[in-house]
C-alpha cells in the first residue's frame, strides 16, 4: 500500500470519525455552557486518568490518548486512530487494504 492510499469512495461514506478520551474530555470542556461543572468533569477525568497511570494501567493510559477514532459500519472490527481526523482515517484505510477478508 502506498502512503497517501485512501478508502475507495464506496466504502468512505460507511467511516464514521469521532473523539475519544482527552480528546473528547477537553471538547466537551471547551464547548460546555456551564464552565464550572464542565471544569470538574475534565478535572475528574484527568484524576481519574492519572491514578490508572500511578497503578501502572498502561492500555488504559494508552486508550484515553487515542485522539480521533475512524470506523466502519460494516467492514470489520479494526479502527484508525489518531491526533487528527485525516490521520484516524489514513489508519483505518491501512488497517482495511491489510485485512485478508477485505474482498474491495
Amino acid at each position: 500500500m502506498k502512503p497517501n492510499e485512501t478508502i475507495p469512495d464506496a466504502m468512505a461514506a460507511d467511516v464514521t470519525i469521532y473523539p475519544v478520551g482527552l480528546l473528547h474530555d477537553w471538547q466537551l470542556f471547551v464547548h460546555a455552557v456551564d464552565r464550572t461543572e464542565a471544569r470538574h468533569r475534565f478535572l475528574g477525568s484527568l484524576r481519574r486518568e492519572w491514578d490508572r497511570i500511578k497503578a501502572r494501567k498502561w492500555r488504559s493510559a494508552k486508550s484515553y490518548l487515542n485522539g480521533y477514532l475512524a470506523e466502519h459500519a460494516t467492514l470489520g472490527t479494526r479502527c484508525g486512530t489518531g491526533w487528527t481526523r485525516g490521520r484516524a482515517y489514513r489508519d483505518l484505510a491501512r488497517h482495511l487494504h491489510r485485512d485478508p477478508r477485505d474482498s474491495a
